[in-house]
């Protein structure tokens, strides 16, 4: 991993999502933090505050059946950061296998904002249609 200070924020957070440590992103992440899911499915649009981004992360987990992703690399760069990840997912007789992006906007050494950004953005809608 790199020691750039915001590819390590950004690696903390992808492991705290991981294993559900709501309190290690509640220390990360700020209060108005904003989540941005493109795309017209039910998973997509602007979550915002550390609730309702916390919720959108939960109601992902919830609605698969079998979701996980692994990152492939982690970039940064003074207040901006990157997680490039592949995710496998499997919903009412579904499969989905893509790859994607998730770019962080750090301000004040907390995360600010984070846009996902698939490859694949109607493999992405179809799956969680």
């Amino acid at each position: 991993m790199t020691d750039d200070p915001s590819a390590k924020l950004a690696q903390t957070a992808w492991d705290a999502v991981a294993c559900a440590d709501a309190e290690t992103l509640t220390h990360i992440c700020s209060k108005d933090i904003v989540w941005h899911a493109p795309g017209r499915g039910p998973r997509s649009g602007e979550f915002r505050g550390l609730e309702a981004v916390l919720d959108h992360l939960r109601s992902v987990g919830e609605a698969a059946e079998r979701f996980s992703s692994q990152p492939v690399a982690v970039l940064g760069g003074e207040d901006r950061a990157a997680v490039v990840f592949h995710a496998t997912g499997e919903r009412r007789g579904r499969v989905l296998d893509y790859d994607a992006v998730l770019l962080f906007r750090v301000e004040d050494r907390r995360i600010a904002e984070i846009w996902s950004v698939p490859f694949d953005q109607r493999a992405v809608d179809e799956f969680w249609a």
